[in-house]
């Protein structure tokens, strides 16, 4: 019975929320007709020729009010009463006096909202038409019936099955019932809450619910013996099964459990030890049946996984960092600081400063790029880096571009993997700006924090690439340290969602991504 009514409970929400979801798109056809400015000034403007009456009824009226039926076809009619000067038109305009004395007439126009009303087999909705522009602006109110039949199709499946529905408007009036021909017809409705009703020598179960657009209030009832004579096949068919159940597992379990249990009890105690990560357990059987089968199988993908996991995982971060190991090795560092000490001494004493600079930026960008040996770097050490890059470029190629730098003072302090900057500026220098025909080239570098990462975007206004080539970039190995070294460190290190995103337009330049967790270095 519980189940039962779990059941009829959600298809009956179910219902209502498409009766629900239907009138609001009524709701809207009716605002979007109410605040249509065309249809406003025609509602409230006082006529003085036929050809403007004309020119409003058919192009404005009746055009407007043809499509929003088109689109919706369970709306079967719209009428525009209106006080203006307009002369009765078919079925889409009339004079609102006509409708003076319905009941609902004041309702309507003492509310700004849609309102829904009924009478017999007759669904229908008015709002009234406000104007804010017109000084002396016309009662008009907007009325639209839909499709009764349509409206109410989605209960049909309950019905079929025994079920009465039937709805109420916030004054107990029955806008839905079985109707006169229905057996059961004239159940007595009650604003009480009950799960039981007792009519006409019945039981029912009743469940209730509500259509919030309009506060219709929604009534199931459905005879009990139904409900229970479905219940009592399910039970006998559920004692049948378990029953039968219970027989087999006593069978099978008497001449296959020594057999079956025993390797599967081995095989569980394997998968075990292999959760804890002892991947050298040696998992076979020689059994010929399907236990077999699985446990040669279950060893077979061990094995393999096994393999995939030092080639793929252990041995591709190894080859990250023996590249990056082989990149730091092929500069001696106590030779080198020495030997840039020793020539920014020498051109001081020649006061050759453009030398002396350049021993200088070369000393930072040797000591920012070794790391002391540590792969992960400050930003502000990496921007010092690339910044000292730059100038080395500036001097190289006598001030031929420009650089403009956006860095937000909340990263400077965060870590991130070094030399992963420098080679994006390299590939802006060397294939975008260098080879403009007129000069002028300039580099954007950016930095900022978004959500959980930090966003660093190189843009150039170069040559730019073909899309051919840019698909190519993060595929193929170039023969120094890369776009595709920098995007496999960053994926290698933080996972798929992080590296390089490259964008290029020939003729106006490249841009290109970076994206890495925001690492905060206390």
């Amino acid at each position: 019975m519980q189940q039962s009514k779990a059941d009829l409970n959600a298809t009956l929400k179910q219902s209502v929320l498409a009766v629900n979801n239907q009138l609001d798109v009524y709701n809207k056809v009716m605002n979007f007709l109410s605040f249509n400015q065309e249809i406003v000034n025609a509602a409230n403007t006082t006529y003085t020729s036929a050809y403007e009456m004309y020119d409003q009824l058919n192009n404005v009226i009746d055009q407007n009010f043809f499509t929003a039926r088109y689109l919706n076809t369970g709306v079967k009619q719209i009428i525009l009463y209106t006080g203006t000067n307009l002369p009765p038109h078919g079925n889409t305009v009339r004079p609102i006096d006509e409708i003076k004395e319905a009941s609902w007439y004041p309702l309507v126009m003492k509310s700004v909202d849609v309102l829904w009303f009924s009478s017999g087999k007759s669904v229908y909705s008015a709002r009234r038409i406000l104007s804010t522009k017109q000084e002396n602006p016309k009662d008009n109110i907007l009325f639209a019936l839909v499709d009764y039949d349509a409206l109410f199709t989605t209960f049909e499946p309950l019905e079929s099955h025994g079920a009465e529905i039937v709805i109420t408007d916030s004054n107990g009036n029955s806008i839905y019932s079985p109707g006169a021909d229905r057996k059961n017809s004239g159940i007595p409705v009650s604003d009480k809450e009950a799960d039981e009703l007792h009519w006409s020598g019945k039981n029912y179960t009743v469940l209730q619910s509500s259509i919030p657009i309009t506060g219709w209030k929604v009534y199931l009832y459905k005879p009990t013996s139904l409900i229970t004579k479905s219940a009592w096949w399910i039970a006998l068919t559920v004692l049948l099964m378990i029953a039968a159940c219970i027989a087999a597992v006593v069978v099978a379990g008497t001449l296959f459990s020594r057999k079956i249990m025993l390797p599967i009890h081995r095989l569980h105690k394997n998968m075990k030890l292999i959760g804890e990560g002892n991947l050298e357990i040696k998992v076979f059987s020689d059994s010929k049946d399907e236990i077999g089968d699985l446990i040669r199988g279950f060893g077979s993908m061990l094995g393999r996984t096994k393999t995939l996991i030092d080639t793929v995982y252990v041995g591709e971060i190894a080859r990250k960092e023996y590249e990056m190991k082989a990149l730091q090795a092929q500069i001696n560092p106590h030779f080198l600081y020495n030997s840039l000490s020793l020539i920014n001494w020498r051109a001081i004493r020649i006061h050759a400063t453009d030398i002396s600079e350049m021993a200088q930026l070369l000393s930072t960008f040797y000591r920012t790029t070794l790391n002391k040996g540590e792969n992960l770097i400050l930003v502000s050490d990496e921007i010092l880096n690339v910044q000292s890059y730059i100038n080395i470029q500036l001097i190289m190629h006598s001030n031929s571009f420009g650089i403009d730098y956006q860095i937000d003072d909340s990263i400077l302090s965060c870590r991130m993997p070094n030399l992963m900057l420098q080679p994006l500026i390299e590939n802006a220098i060397i294939h975008g700006i260098e080879n403009r025909e007129d000069g002028g080239g300039i580099i954007h570098l950016s930095g900022k924090k978004e959500d959980q990462s930090i966003v660093f975007l190189i843009t150039d206004n170069g040559i730019g690439m073909e899309q051919e080539r840019l698909a190519l970039l993060l595929k193929s190995q170039s023969k120094g340290y890369g776009l595709k070294n920098v995007n496999d460190r960053a994926v290698v290190m933080y996972g798929e969602q992080y590296g390089l995103t490259i964008n290029s337009i020939p003729g106006e330049g490249t841009q290109v991504l970076l994206k890495i967790p925001y690492d905060e270095h206390n």
